[in-house]
C-alpha cells in the first residue's frame, strides 16, 4: 500500500470512529458546531480518566512552555460554564507547573503511548477539517 493509500485509509478509519462518536448520516461526519461539540463533550467524559499528563502542543497567548509536561485535570461544561466557540473547540483545565491553566483541548499533546492517543488525534482531525 502507497504512503497516499495508507494516508487516505487513516481518514477514513477516523471518519468511521468520529460518526460512532457523533453521529451522522451515511459518510458524512457532522460540522463542527455547538451541538457536536457538546456530543464530543459527553462522550470524552465518559471515557477519559482525569488527571492525565500530556504537553502543550504549541505556544497560545501567555502559555508557551512546550517542554514541562502538564495534567490535564478536568474538561470544562460547555453547557455550564461556558458557551463554546466552534473555531476553539472544548476547553479543559490542566496543571503547569504549579499554574492552573484553561486550554483549548486541542493544544494538548498526548504521548502515542497513551491510552488516549486515538481519541486525541481524532478530535483534532475534525476540528481542523469539519469547520
Amino acid at each position: 500500500m502507497s504512503k497516499k493509500d495508507e494516508q487516505m485509509q487513516e481518514l477514513d478509519d477516523a471518519g468511521h470512529r468520529l460518526r460512532s462518536i457523533l453521529g451522522g448520516k451515511g459518510d458524512r461526519t457532522p460540522v463542527v458546531s455547538v451541538e457536536s461539540l457538546r456530543r464530543f463533550h459527553k462522550y470524552l467524559m465518559a471515557h477519559l480518566s482525569f488527571p492525565f499528563e500530556g504537553k502543550l502542543l504549541s505556544p497560545i497567548g501567555p502559555h508557551r512552555d512546550t517542554e514541562s509536561p502538564l495534567s490535564v485535570i478536568r474538561l470544562l461544561d460547555p453547557v455550564r460554564e461556558y458557551a463554546p466557540e466552534e473555531m476553539h473547540g472544548l476547553i479543559c483545565k490542566v496543571f503547569q507547573k504549579g499554574e492552573k491553566i484553561e486550554l483549548p483541548l486541542d493544544r494538548i499533546d498526548v504521548e502515542e503511548s497513551s491510552p488516549y492517543y486515538q481519541l486525541f488525534e481524532d478530535y483534532n482531525c475534525w476540528l481542523s477539517n469539519c469547520q
